[in-house]
This record gives structure tokens, sequence and C-alpha cells, in this order.
């Protein structure tokens, strides 16, 4: 397979920066909760800067601690972290426009949120402030104070209980490409009643917590209550939107069910835990693989807004994220080309945002990649 030395050239005409921050707070369960960001944003120039390093060589390690790791992966290197960024550290905030629009992106369990470089850069290449953020217990990390977060015992317990699952399996056994709505809606049903669901949606919904509290700090940063190159600058009013990766993307449709100031949402290769009886009353998005329709059948069932589902075909569940391009080992990638693959991903995520965040009229179903098809679009209003 084709090695990538650097991530593509931004899409966009902007510089993409990049800042770190760090948070503690105390979530509604009492629970001390010790997160990183990395905000990516517009900027218009790099003069005198290095790239930014793509992930800390301390967290990739950390991987390897993993028990979602299998022993076969604990012997290969199946992505790599020596790959150049188009991203710079502490750069000025672009003067182009008065304010920039807000999204934030959440990567998959077991992930870092690093792993969404080359989306996050691309966004803020193309004018948006990009918030990805590192979840305690959920996700590997460093923090600007140099603590290092692995994923928790209790949630790498909880997965694999989930992917081991007897009722689970039985049921996955019975997925088969492209289902009738019916059928796809009852499977999913079925699955989000499972008694192991209720774990899983409890991480999600811790997850949903923390983009709530950033969000918060974003309105603190921007009203200018903490010092920072965001003040008076973040375009907030016209709403914020959030995508996420596979486990991410039921933390992006939480969030957006719960928090009125996200006012859309992207799921990608994702599912829909803790959403069997949701309305998220906003517009959402899902890029995914078949057979995942039936993962996430629910969400466009109940939703009041527009629910888009767009099938991908020779696209592997890791193709969404980074390791499109720091895979090294052929079996966690697709056949569809890498280059292609980040286009459309970052093409639906930012068309779908600049429609709702931006009001601009731009539309999904105008876009047109060849074995990307729209299979489903509701509005149960």
């Amino acid at each position: 397979m084709k090695r990538y030395d650097t991530f593509p050239e931004p899409i966009g005409s902007y510089i993409a920066g990049r800042i770190q921050m760090d948070f503690e707070y105390t979530a509604s369960d009492h629970s001390k909760r010790e997160l990183t960001a990395f905000m990516y944003y517009p900027s218009d120039s790099s003069k005198g800067k290095t790239p930014s390093t793509y992930m800390f060589p301390e967290v990739y390690e950390m991987i390897h601690d993993q028990p979602l790791v299998t022993e076969y992966l604990k012997e290969i290197n199946f992505f790599s972290i020596d790959i150049k960024t188009h991203c710079y550290d502490d750069l000025a905030l672009s003067q182009k426009e008065e304010r920039y629009p807000v999204v934030f992106y959440v990567c998959g369990g077991g992930g870092s949120p690093e792993w969404g470089t080359a989306i996050c850069t691309d966004m803020a290449s193309q004018g948006y402030v990009v918030v990805s953020i590192g979840h305690q217990d959920s996700t590997m990390y460093k923090r600007k104070d140099g603590k290092l977060l692995n994923v928790s015992k209790g949630f790498s317990d909880v997965i694999m209980a989930f992917s081991e699952d007897p009722e689970m399996m039985a049921l996955a056994s019975k997925m088969k490409m492209r289902p009738d709505d019916e059928t796809a809606i009852e499977m999913c049903h079925n699955i989000l009643t499972l008694p192991i669901i209720n774990e899983l949606t409890r991480y999600s919904e811790q997850q949903a917590e923390d983009v709530r509290y950033v969000a918060d700090y974003l309105h603190k940063l921007d009203s200018g209550e903490w010092k920072s190159i965001f003040h008076d600058r973040l375009l907030l009013d016209t709403g914020m939107g959030i995508a996420g990766h596979s486990y991410g993307g039921p933390t992006a449709a939480i969030v957006c069910r719960d928090d009125d100031r996200f006012v859309c949402g992207v799921g990608l290769d994702s599912g829909a835990f803790g959403l069997l009886d949701s309305d998220l009353n906003k517009p959402f998005l899902l890029l995914f693989s078949e057979p995942n329709y039936y993962m996430n059948a629910i969400i466009g069932a109940n939703n009041s807004m527009e629910t888009y589902y767009f099938s991908v075909d020779r696209a592997a569940h890791l193709d969404y994220c980074d390791i499109v391009f720091t895979g090294v080992d052929e079996e966690l990638r697709g056949t569809r080309d890498a280059l292609e693959m980040r286009n459309l991903v970052t093409d639906y995520t930012k068309t779908f945002f600049d429609h709702n965040i931006l009001q601009k009229a731009v539309l999904v179903e105008s876009l047109s990649y060849d074995g990307v098809d729209l299979i489903k679009k509701t509005s149960n209003k």
C-alpha cells in the first residue's frame, strides 16, 4: 500500500493554526474530568514556524497498553505518527474575517484527538475554528501540562463486552447489504435494547458533557472573560456544528439532541448508542460503509429534521479518520484512493456545515462522487 510522509495540502486558502488547551471540571456524576483540546483555526501566515507534531510519541506508545488492541496489532505498527502535518502551533488568528464559525470533532473510542488532523486542518483552512477534545476514559492523549491519560479499563471492558455479546453477535450475523428501511430500523431497535448498550451510552453521555463544558468555555473566550486570540472573534450566534467518527458519532448526535447551541451534526461510520427514542430535532448527516445502516437507522426514523444517509463503497471503517493516510497495514484500509476518500469526507462535512450554520445555498445532495449514494433522506416534521 502507498505510504504517506505528509498529509495532503489543505483544501482551503487559509493557513491552519493549532493551539492546545487543558480543562478540568466536575461532571454531573461528581467525577473529576481532566481533558485536553486541540483547536484548529484559520491564520494568515506561518512565517518562522515549523509544522505541528502529529501525535506525541508517548501517546502512540500508550495504544499498546490498551486492552482493546489485539495481540496481532501489538506485533505490528498498524499506523505511523512519522507524518508531516500542515498546521502550525500558536499562530495569530486570521484578520480576513471579523468572526469565524465553530465546529467540534469527536474521534473514535480508543483513539486520540489528533486522529482528525486531516479533516480539522482542512476545515480550518476553509475558515472554521475546529475543536477536537481528548475525552477522559474513552480516548488517549497528552495534556499540555504533560500528564498522560489512556483509555480506562472500564471503557475497554465495555467495548469488548459489546463486541463479544452473544446476542449482538447473533444480530450481526443477520446484517446484509442495503436492507429495506423497516428491517434496518427493527434491527437497530433490537441492538439498542441490549443490556450492554446502557454502559456504552454512559460513556457517550460523558463525552457529550465534555463537549458542552468546552462549548461553555468558548463563550468565555469570545466574551473576553478568559484572555485568548478568540476574544470577539467566534461566530457563535449562528450556532455550532459537531462531527464524530465511529464511537464519536453517537456523542455528536447526543450533543445535537441536548444542546440548542449546536444546530447540526455529522456521523462518520457511526452508531446510535443512547438514541433509541431520541428526536434530535436537528439536521444530521451520516456517511457510512455498508452494512452500517443497521447501526444508525433509528436516528432518521425519529428525527423531526432532515437526516441524510450516504453509503460509501470501497471504504473501510478507519478510512473516515487519519488512518487513511497514516495506516501501514493494508488490512485496515478499504480500496478507495486515500486522497479521494479524504476529499469526499471533507466535502460532505463542510457542505453540510456551510448550509446549516452559515445558511449558504449549497446542498449535500448536489455533491457527486463515484460510489457514494444517497440512500435515504428523511424528515418527520
